[in-house]
C-alpha cells in the first residue's frame, strides 16, 4: 500500500505536466492552423488581386447593411449651417473569397484592414471628417468562417445642414446624415439601413438645442459622373432639433424690453430739461443698435427677416419714436413760450388803452378767461407727454400680443408638419 502511494505521488505530477503541455501544444497547433488557413485565404485573395474588386464581381450586387451609433452631437451652428458628431460606423457584407476553415473569426485592425475589399461609403453632405487614430487607428474588421465581414470605425465629421431661420430663435431644424457609395451603383451594390441599426440617445445634451427624434429613410437617386450615369442607394438619417430660447430671453428679449421701458422715462421728465431727455433717448437708440449688430454677427446673412430681426427692429422703432416725441414736445415748448410772450405784450397794451375806462376790472376778468380758454385749445408739451405715457405702453403691449402668438404658434405648426403628425 505504501509502495503504491509512493508510485502515485511520484508519477501523477509528471503525468499532469505532460498532459498540460500536450493540450497547450494542440491548442497552439490548432490556432496556428486556423491562422495559416486565414492567412492562406488572404494571401490567395491578394495574389489574385481580388482585394481591388468587389465580391461577386460581374455578378449580382453585393448587399451592404449599415449601422450607426452616435456617441456625441455638438456644435449645431446657425452661423455656418452645419453640425458636428462623433459616431461608430458599422458595415456588414459577405465575401465568399474570405471563407476559411477555422472555427473562430479573424480580426484585422489598423492598417491591416486595407488588405480586404470594403465598401466605399461616403457622406454626401460632409464638410470635414476624420477617423480617430489615438492611440491606434480606430478601424477593425471581423471575418467569420463563412466569409461574412463586419467592419467598424470610429470617426468624427462636420456635416452641412441647411437651416431655415424665419422663426429664429423660436425655430426647429432638421439636419441629415446622408450616406452613399461613391463608385458602385445599384447594379453593383445595395445599401440598407434600418432604424433598429441606428442608436442615438435622445437625452443627449446639445448646446442651444434639444434633440427630439430621428427618422431613417432609404432612397435611390440618379447621379452622373461625366459620361457615366446610374442610380445610387442613399441611406438618410433625419435628425430633428428644437432650439432652446432661454438664453435669448435673458440676453436679448428681456434687456430690449427694459431699454424700451427706460426710453419711456423721458415722458416723466420736464420737456424743458433738454440735456436729460436727449441723453436718455440717444443712449437707448445706440444700445439697441449695438445689440442688433452683435446678434447679426453670429448669424448668416439671409434674404428674409428673422423673428429676432422683427423684434429688434420694433424695439429700435419704439425708442426712436420716444426721441422724436421729445423733438415734438420741445417744439411745443417753444410755441408755448412764444404764445405767452404775445399774450403778455397784448395784455400790457390793453391795460394801457383801458387805463381810463371805468369797466377796467370787468375787462381784466374777461381777458383772463380768454387767455385760459386759448391755452386749453392748444396742444402743450405736458399734454403730449401725458398722452405718450399711455399711448406708447399700449402700442408696445399690442405688438407683444401679436408677435408672440404668431411666431410661437407658427413655429409649432412647422414643427408638427416636419414630424408628420397632427
Amino acid at each position: 500500500m505504501m509502495l503504491f502511494e509512493m508510485i502515485y505521488r511520484g508519477f501523477f505530477p509528471i503525468f499532469h505536466a505532460w498532459f498540460t503541455l500536450f493540450i497547450a501544444a494542440a491548442c497552439v497547433q490548432r490556432s496556428f492552423q486556423q491562422s495559416n488557413n486565414v492567412s492562406t485565404a488572404l494571401q490567395r485573395l491578394m495574389n489574385d488581386d481580388g482585394s481591388k474588386l468587389r465580391p461577386y464581381n460581374g455578378g449580382p450586387p453585393v448587399q451592404v447593411d449599415l449601422g450607426l451609433d452616435v456617441e456625441r452631437l455638438s456644435d449645431v451652428s446657425a452661423s455656418t449651417m452645419d453640425f458636428s458628431l462623433t459616431m461608430y460606423l458599422r458595415e456588414y457584407w459577405h465575401d465568399p473569397r474570405l471563407a476559411h476553415n477555422s472555427t473562430s473569426h479573424l480580426i484585422l485592425q489598423g492598417l491591416d484592414v486595407d488588405m480586404v475589399w470594403s465598401p466605399d461609403i461616403f457622406f454626401i453632405n460632409e464638410k470635414s471628417a476624420k477617423v480617430h487614430e489615438v492611440t491606434y487607428k480606430n478601424k477593425l474588421i471581423y471575418i467569420l468562417p463563412n466569409g461574412s465581414v463586419s467592419m467598424s470605425m470610429r470617426l468624427s465629421a462636420t456635416l452641412a445642414c441647411h437651416m431655415s431661420l424665419e422663426f429664429f430663435p423660436m425655430d426647429s431644424q432638421t439636419c441629415k446624415i446622408e450616406m452613399s457609395s461613391y463608385a458602385y451603383n445599384t447594379a453593383e451594390m445595395t445599401l440598407n439601413l434600418s432604424k433598429e441599426d441606428v442608436a442615438i440617445d435622445t437625452d443627449m445634451e446639445i448646446p442651444s438645442f434639444k434633440f427630439l427624434k430621428f427618422e431613417v429613410n432609404n432612397k435611390i437617386m440618379s447621379f452622373s459622373t461625366g459620361q457615366i450615369m446610374g442610380h445610387f442607394h442613399i441611406c438618410e438619417i433625419r435628425l430633428e432639433f428644437e432650439r432652446q430660447m432661454q438664453a435669448y430671453l435673458l440676453t436679448v428679449y428681456i434687456p430690449s424690453c427694459l431699454l424700451v421701458t427706460i426710453a419711456w422715462l423721458s415722458f416723466w421728465i420736464d420737456a424743458r430739461a433738454a440735456p436729460a431727455r436727449i441723453t436718455l433717448g440717444i443712449t437707448t437708440v445706440l444700445t439697441v443698435t449695438t445689440m442688433t449688430s452683435g446678434i447679426l454677427e453670429r448669424l448668416p446673412i439671409v434674404t428674409y427677416a428673422k423673428a429676432i430681426d422683427i423684434w429688434l427692429a420694433a424695439c429700435l422703432l419704439f425708442v426712436f419714436l420716444c426721441l422724436l416725441e421729445y423733438a415734438w414736445a420741445n417744439y411745443l415748448v417753444v410755441l408755448e413760450q412764444s404764445r405767452i410772450k404775445k399774450r403778455k405784450s397784448l395784455k400790457s397794451t390793453k391795460k394801457k388803452e383801458a387805463a381810463n375806462n371805468e369797466d377796467n376790472n370787468f375787462d381784466e376778468c374777461s381777458e383772463t378767461i380768454e387767455v385760459e380758454s386759448c391755452t386749453e385749445r392748444h396742444l402743450t408739451a405736458l399734454r403730449l407727454d401725458k398722452m405718450s405715457r399711455i399711448f406708447f405702453p399700449v402700442i408696445f403691449a399690442l405688438f407683444n400680443l401679436i408677435y408672440w402668438p404668431v411666431y410661437l404658434y407658427k413655429g409649432d405648426v412647422i414643427l408638427l408638419s416636419k414630424f408628420g403628425s397632427k
